[in-house]
């Protein structure tokens, strides 16, 4: 009898939370195949917003919302150093946020505007995109070190992960970076 009345309690108990939780999260909208996200809805400065907080450290990483927020906490760190004309530190922390993105690719390989993480947790999810500017940014830096070999290369790949976005979702940030790998690539 205890263990009935217990079990009846826990189950009252937990019914109101969770549609407390459910009528306050808001559902995620929809949008027609060929609309074009605009870069003021989804943009870089967005998208390290929403993955800042403590450092994920690939040693550390365990789900793949950490390997998604690390990916773009070292593209972050690689950004902030192609600023400051820190071409190698760059490129070494941008092929490591490359890693971490190609985890993500291994159990979610579409990009979408929002993801649903969790509870009512929305963030804009992107790791296709986010790779292909990475490569961009590293064939930049190849042309800085005069690495004219390594280019092609890397035009190559990111343009792949580019196409892999834009099949998935239309953004005017990937079609700026689909211009700038058009402008950045040697032409053969």
């Amino acid at each position: 009898m205890l263990t009935l009345s217990i079990g009846l309690l826990g189950t009252r108990c937990a019914t109101p939370k969770e549609e407390h939780v459910h009528g306050e999260a808001s559902p995620i909208k929809t949008y027609p195949k060929d609309y074009v996200h605009s870069l003021t809805e989804i943009n870089l400065e967005k998208v390290i917003d929403e993955n800042r907080g403590l450092k994920v450290l690939e040693e550390n990483a365990r789900t793949v919302h950490d390997y998604y927020r690390g990916g773009v906490q070292e593209k972050a760190e690689g950004e902030r150093l192609m600023k400051e004309g820190k071409w190698e530190e760059a490129r070494t922390h941008l092929e490591k946020s490359n890693r971490f993105l190609q985890v993500v690719l291994d159990y979610f390989p579409k990009d979408e505007a929002y993801r649903n993480l969790y509870g009512d947790h929305v963030v804009i999810f992107l790791p296709n995109l986010l790779i292909a500017d990475n490569y961009l940014k590293v064939v930049r830096i190849y042309h800085k070190l005069k690495m004219d070999d390594e280019i092609y290369w890397a035009a190559r790949d990111g343009k792949k992960f580019l196409s892999f976005s834009l099949r998935s979702v239309k953004t005017e940030w990937g079609f700026q970076i689909k211009k700038g790998f058009e402008e950045a690539s040697p032409k053969r």
